[in-house]
């Protein structure tokens, strides 16, 4: 072996082959193995002051281990990131496509009836319901008595009841 390699180099070829073998024992993979010795290669290439290592071996050992146990941890979050292993149990948290349907088909029946609704009855939940006003508000809106707004929302429930026990539902 020539002598004008740097002392890590030098070191690094000559520990090589036991070098990875260390790997391949610590992440259980030869692909993975060669990768990790590449790298550490890298790493000990342009390592400055290369002359004060007493033990380039031992360095070269170290520098590989703290590798492999980055690539390792490294799998571990991955795992912990994507669930792990996909099981043919692992809950949806979706709805099943026929809760889905279902409750599409409700909604449905629910905008037929309100279409179905006088003008004045559904303007009246309109303005209850979905824009929260009270009857005080309502009735200045509509012109008309509170009496008035709540006689229209006692008989919109009134038939919202009735349209459920004829339906079956």
């Amino acid at each position: 072996m020539p002598s004008n390699y740097p002392p890590l180099t030098a070191a690094f070829l000559r520990h090589q082959t036991e070098l990875r073998q260390f790997l391949v024992r610590r992440v259980n993979c030869s692909d993975t193995a060669a990768d990790l010795l590449h790298d550490t290669f890298l790493h000990i290439a342009d390592y400055p002051d290369q002359r004060q290592i007493a033990n380039s071996r031992a360095f070269l050992y170290r520098v590989a281990g703290n590798l492999a146990l980055d690539y390792l941890r490294g799998q571990v979050r991955r795992q912990t990131w994507d669930g792990g292993e996909l099981d043919d149990e692992w809950p949806c948290p979706s709805p099943p496509p026929e809760r889905y349907v279902q409750g599409w088909q409700q909604w449905q029946a629910v905008k037929s009836w309100i279409r179905g609704l006088p003008p004045t009855h559904r303007q009246t939940l309109y303005l209850h319901r979905l824009h929260g006003k009270t009857h005080r508000q309502i009735a200045a809106e509509l012109q008309v008595t509170e009496r008035h707004v709540e006689y229209l929302l006692s008989r919109t429930g009134q038939w919202l009841v009735e349209t459920e026990l004829s339906d079956g539902c």
